[in-house]
């Protein structure tokens, strides 16, 4: 057992995701271990209203590893649920059985507190407290912008936007036809233009992007460079320019077999990392953001 220790559970729409992590006194904190699945939770019919069973039984099961990691270290756990739990209408069967079965109350929080999280972890992991930001996070069926300054909270907005949600609606199975990308940019354009408005009197100095998405996306631009990924991806940049090259490239390798060889992606999201880079073009395009830079800590 180790004196101080935390952990924290993001349950997403894409991936349950643990970190653990050490308290220190200066109110930061020393990461230990994480754990990642890819679950899929959102992975049902239709707009994301019900949990399936087959999703609910592999979060439990990821859970139910969570949980004994977190003991493994004596880690109290704390669980937070995102878009596709909080959309559910059945979401009480999953905590229930996260209750019962894995030993985890997990708590559902609203997108304004996702995008308030999300902010402390970028704080942790870059130094942008003292600039204006504004923060993108793409998950798998929500988008996060907030702009924000010394932990502050500007405006904050989550969207039904998601690399999950996009490759369900637009591109089923991961295969781009026809006009897909198309519609795909026209359906993500008219959900963001109200926030050009909102934001107009806002300013940043830094545009932050965290989650797998942006990640994945970074290591492809640094591949494109014909540089090597770093192990560590905290603080890479991605251009707007790079970033319109590999949604080319993605929207180009119509299935996802063709997609797993472009360098530097993760395999996994092969099948739906076109709707998510999307969606990360159109907001960079909406937001003007010139360059962003990754943040490996988020939620």
């Amino acid at each position: 057992m180790l004196p101080d220790a935390l952990a924290a559970i993001d349950i997403g729409t894409n991936s349950v995701h643990m970190l653990i992590a050490r308290i220190s006194g200066n109110g930061r904190f020393e990461v230990i271990t994480r754990q990642k699945e890819m679950v899929r939770l959102g992975s049902g019919e239709g707009e994301m209203k019900r949990l399936e069973p087959d999703a609910v039984e592999r979060g439990i099961a990821a859970l139910g590893r969570c949980r004994a990691l977190a003991d493994s270290f004596g880690a109290p756990i704390h669980a937070v649920a995102t878009s596709a739990v909080r959309e559910a209408l059945n979401a009480e069967v999953l905590l229930q059985r996260a209750r019962d079965e894995a030993g985890v109350d997990v708590q559902v929080i609203s997108g304004y507190e996702e995008a308030r999280l999300i902010q402390l972890g970028v704080l942790q992991a870059l130094p942008v407290y003292d600039r204006p930001l504004v923060l993108v996070d793409v998950g798998g069926g929500s988008t996060e912008i907030l702009f924000g300054f010394r932990g502050t909270i500007g405006y904050a907005r989550s969207l039904k936007l998601g690399a999950l949600r996009m490759a369900r609606r637009f591109f089923p199975g991961g295969v781009v036809e026809g006009d897909a990308v198309e519609r795909c940019r026209r359906y993500i354009a008219a959900l963001l233009a109200p926030i050009h408005h909102d934001v107009a009197v806002l300013r940043h100095e830094v545009a932050v992007a965290s989650s797998g998405t942006a990640e994945t996306l970074t290591a492809m631009a640094i591949a494109r460079r014909g540089d090597t990924i770093p192990q560590k991806l905290n603080g890479a940049t991605i251009s707007r320019k790079e970033l319109a090259a590999i949604v080319a490239d993605l929207a180009a390798a119509t299935t996802p077999d063709e997609r797993r060889r472009l360098p530097g992606i993760e395999s996994s999201r092969a099948d739906i990392l076109l709707g998510g880079a999307i969606v990360l073009e159109e907001v960079v395009d909406a937001l003007g953001i010139d360059e962003l830079v990754i943040s490996e800590y988020a939620l």
